[in-house]
């Protein structure tokens, strides 16, 4: 199953239009939005619905961590994808507390992606074992 709809929370430019550029031409995703703030992730989820989103866990004021779980806690909930460029035990374990749907490396992003795409309606557990850049 591809996501028709995407929203990226992230505040590092480069890795917002490097991601919405793969979704977009690759992919064939189609609509990728975006925000930099925790607030206009919530204004964007209510005014694109999206299916996917693709969460930095160092989100400020409202942690990553935080608004994954008000994500996960809406009616007809997104998968919810938490990201880093650091991989550490804390983070997956935060990811798992906030109910996100995996852990990734932003590193990662070019593999990880198709990956998670390919895989968002399978076993998430399946996919830890294969993959160590996504986590349940």
């Amino acid at each position: 199953m591809r996501p028709n709809s995407i929203l990226i929370v992230d505040n590092n430019y480069r890795f917002l239009n490097d991601s919405i550029e793969y979704f977009t031409s690759e992919i064939g995703v189609n609509l990728v939005t975006w925000a930099i703030t925790p607030q206009d992730a919530v204004n964007r989820f209510f005014q694109f619905n999206p299916e996917l989103v693709i969460l930095d866990i160092g989100m400020s004021p409202f942690k990553g961590q935080e608004l994954s779980a008000w994500f996960k806690s809406q009616v007809n909930a997104p998968k919810v994808m938490i990201t880093s460029f650091y991989d550490c035990e804390d983070y997956r374990n935060y990811a798992k507390e906030m109910r996100a749907d995996g852990f990734m490396k932003k590193v990662n992003y070019m593999v990880a992606y198709p990956e998670l795409i390919l895989h968002l309606n399978q076993d998430l557990e399946k996919i830890c074992r294969e993959n160590n850049y996504l986590l349940n």
